[in-house]
């Protein structure tokens, strides 16, 4: 046998077993933090498609004018988010909004809450549903309530994916 046979024998060509463990190690050490099961914090690029609107008052021809797709940025730090998650879903900063449930666990996410703002002062039940990772997210809305005493049907979908870190 020459050398180089011997030499290929004495020693494996596989990694030791430690290779993968502290691969891996390094990799979840590196990672990007974020919250256990929620959104991560940072800079977060929001859409917003109305499906369909019954708003009492307003022609359906403004409605399809002002329809479709809206966007939005927020930024939320890590406490925030921490505290307060649905802040991330907030739409209206003007509207005063009452949570009544809110759940995110296993990447599934429901968010009910009872908002009044200057639009619709009587107040529409907002009911959210759909899903989310920490770093986006996608839920159907249903709106309901009343205007001038005549009822309110409001359905949206809405997207959601972090971009980035906060601008400071």
């Amino acid at each position: 046998m020459t050398d180089h046979v011997r030499w290929g024998t004495m020693f494996s060509v596989r990694p030791p077993a430690i290779v993968p463990a502290a691969l891996t190690a390094l990799l979840l050490a590196t990672a990007r933090p974020a919250l256990a099961d929620g959104f991560a914090p940072g800079q977060w690029e929001h859409r917003t498609v109305t499906v369909s609107a019954e708003v009492p008052g307003v022609p359906q021809w403004v409605i399809k004018m002002f329809a479709g797709n809206r966007s939005r940025k927020s930024c939320h730090g890590a406490a925030e988010l921490a505290a307060r998650p649905e802040a991330l879903l907030t739409q209206d900063d003007a509207a005063v909004c009452k949570l009544r449930r809110f759940s995110m666990t296993g990447g599934k996410l429901v968010y009910d809450t009872f908002c009044t703002n200057k639009r619709f002062p009587e107040g529409l039940l907002v009911a959210s549903k759909g899903s989310y990772t920490p770093d986006g997210y996608a839920i159907s809305t249903l709106s309901t309530g009343t205007k001038d005493g005549e009822p309110v049907r409001i359905v949206t979908t809405g997207t959601g994916r972090r971009i980035g870190s906060c601008k400071k």
